[in-house]
């Protein structure tokens, strides 16, 4: 098995005060499009949604991830948890000669707070996997195998981060102006 385990921590200034910043990172069917490498494919309900993490690795590997997920907001506190969706079917897994596919687990926590115009975001974000190694990678051994995914998947989260970061900000004018004239 090789073992994923990627996290980060980033301090957002985010263009709006918090009941704003709340309100647009709340969604998590829409926000979710704005992770890179990761697309939705499937809606439950509200605020739960499966997703799919999938990335090709080493120029030959396909790495692929599903996981469910549920977002729960805390208004009173300020804080979004994106974390497991508990009650779906897990994907099974699978290797082939250049691919691995499995369930994963995915935590996010974005905590907010009023910082001068602006809100401030302690985001936190991890991915955790086991994955069957494909049978490419059978004869290298299984520690120099789980030390390269450890390096890939901390760059990985990172990426997924501060993408995710980059385009949900640079999407933030389009909602708020639309979000604005509903009202």
């Amino acid at each position: 098995m090789i073992k994923l385990n990627g996290s980060t921590r980033r301090d957002i200034y985010f263009p709006a005060d918090p009941v704003t910043t709340l309100r647009y990172f709340s969604d998590l069917s829409r926000v979710a499009f704005h992770l890179p490498h990761i697309t939705v494919v499937k809606t439950y309900g509200l605020n739960e949604i499966r997703v799919h993490y999938q990335t090709v690795e080493l120029g030959a590997y396909t790495i692929n991830i599903y996981t469910d997920l549920v977002s729960i907001v805390d208004e009173e506190e300020q804080v979004i948890y994106i974390q497991p969706l508990e009650d779906k079917p897990t994907v099974p897994s699978e290797a082939t000669l250049n691919a691995t596919t499995a369930y994963g687990y995915f935590y996010s926590t974005a905590r907010l707070q009023a910082h001068n115009d602006q809100t401030h975001i302690d985001y936190r974000l991890k991915i955790t996997a086991e994955l069957p190694r494909p049978r490419g990678l059978r004869m290298m051994p299984g520690r120099v195998v789980n030390r390269i995914a450890e390096s890939i998947s901390q760059g990985r989260v990172r990426e997924i981060a501060d993408g995710f970061i980059a385009d949900a900000t640079a999407a933030f004018p389009e909602w708020l102006t639309v979000s604005q004239s509903q009202l």
